[in-house]
């Protein structure tokens, strides 16, 4: 079977499998697991006892102790990399290649994929592009920091970006423009290429919007695709009311993949079960009940060149109900936020969570980063959204104080824009006080 045949052979797999009972993709599922584990025991050293706990004497696998396989970490990740590479791939895997995440949640790692993880990435992200009536033969701009051929004025093509059996997808085309154009750089752009969708983290697409806004031209995409980071009900609206353009989130990582992407009907978020095993679970390892939150952990099936079995993606989400659409697939309610601890306190306590919106409302600002910069100190930088109106620091500080520490000690400092990083992200939360 060439890539291609295979390529379509799992897509129309998944148009189906969406609507198998929960059992039977319970079974698939066990299928894939089955073959990753025993393929990871033989030929990954980090896996060779790490699977001991679910593999009876018999070579059976024991399903009732899957909770017991360890949790792997981005650390471990770091640093074991070349005793979790796999000495041998299974027949038909395909070729390898390793991408790097840049680390601005965590230490930097690589990442080693084989071509069935690209085939697996395309196959979802296409089911979700369908849900929501994408037109493969329209134009599809994705904004990158990775290639330079990519520059503005120019950009780059890289084709279409529809399914190559689809003769309306071969009439479209996707193009990159590097992270370093500028604002209004991306409106000139996006209006003289006719693009109607438009990819890259949430903060740029509200930046974008604003821009067109300030710039009084007329911009109207179709969709706009978010990656990276959480898209908030701001981004949302301001996209809505300037670009008249629907919102995807969809929930992906290098290490995960394409892991969920939003109905077009419900609320949540349909997990891409065919491709990976995604779990919530407690400190412990343990699943959580629909509703509760707790850690995301993944289980890529068909990542057998760096196989990731049980690893901790560094999120906090909740499992929903069934979605009303028909569709089988588990559902993610929403993904919170990072798991990390991104800011301490003195006296030993680390806290992971984000500072309430109804602050952003306090402060009448587009943008903010909030910064740890000393033990108790604190630094909330934002740009108003008109300079002449002054915000309400001393209940934004009282938000603050309620969401993080109560003791802390908050400035406010108004700043024309929040600089990106090298990677091209807006971050929010950055600690500069354990840092020096």
């Amino acid at each position: 079977m060439t890539p291609q045949e295979l390529q379509r052979a799992f897509y129309d797999m998944l148009m189906e499998s969406q609507f198998w009972s929960p059992q039977q993709l319970v079974d698939y599922q066990r299928g894939q697991l089955a073959q990753l584990l025993r393929h990871s025991k033989t030929n990954v050293p980090f896996y060779e006892k790490r699977l001991d706990p679910v593999f009876t004497a018999s070579g059976d696998i024991d399903w009732d102790r899957w909770s017991e396989i360890p949790i792997v970490t981005r650390a471990d990740m770091a640093n074991h990399r070349d005793a979790m590479l796999a000495a041998e791939r299974p027949k038909g895997h395909g070729t390898v290649g390793s991408i790097a995440s840049s680390g601005s949640t965590g230490q930097p790692i690589s990442i080693t994929n084989n071509r069935l993880t690209t085939l697996a990435a395309n196959a979802n992200r296409w089911r979700a592009h369908r849900w929501h009536g994408f037109d493969w033969s329209a134009t599809y701009t994705a904004r990158h920091g990775a290639d330079f051929r990519a520059a503005y004025p120019h950009g780059f093509e890289r084709g279409s970006w529809g399914p190559p059996w689809d003769p309306e997808a071969q009439r479209g085309r996707v193009l990159e423009l590097h992270s370093d154009a500028s604002m209004s750089d991306n409106v000139e752009f996006l209006r003289r290429t006719g693009s109607r969708y438009y990819s890259t983290g949430p903060k740029t697409l509200h930046a974008l919007a604003l821009e067109v806004e300030r710039l009084g031209v007329d911009l109207s995409l179709h969709y706009v695709l978010s990656h990276g980071e959480r898209l908030d009900e701001t981004d949302k609206a301001a996209c809505a009311r300037i670009l008249g353009a629907r919102t995807l989130e969809h929930y992906s990582s290098k290490e995960g993949g394409q892991m969920a992407y939003p109905c077009e009907v419900g609320n949540g978020l349909h997990v891409s079960a065919e491709s990976v095993l995604l779990e919530i679970v407690d400190a412990q390892g343990h699943a959580v009940p629909s509703g509760t939150s707790g850690r995301v952990v993944v289980t890529p099936f068909v990542s057998t060149a760096q196989p990731l079995i049980r690893y901790d993606q560094g999120d906090i989400a909740s499992f929903g109900p069934p979605c009303r659409c028909g569709r089988h697939l588990p559902v993610l309610a929403r993904v919170e936020g990072r798991a990390f601890a991104m800011f301490t306190h003195p006296d030993g306590r680390a806290i992971a969570t984000m500072y309430n919106n109804a602050a952003r409302d306090m402060l009448r600002c587009t943008f903010w980063q909030v910064a740890q910069i000393g033990p108790r100190q604190f630094e909330v930088r934002y740009v108003p959204r008109d300079w002449n109106v002054r915000g309400d620091h001393d209940t934004a500080a009282a938000i603050f104080r309620e969401n993080f520490f109560a003791d802390a000690e908050v400035q406010f400092v108004r700043v024309r824009e929040i600089a990106l990083t090298s990677a091209g992200k807006y971050l929010e939360y950055v600690n500069e006080w354990t840092r020096r």
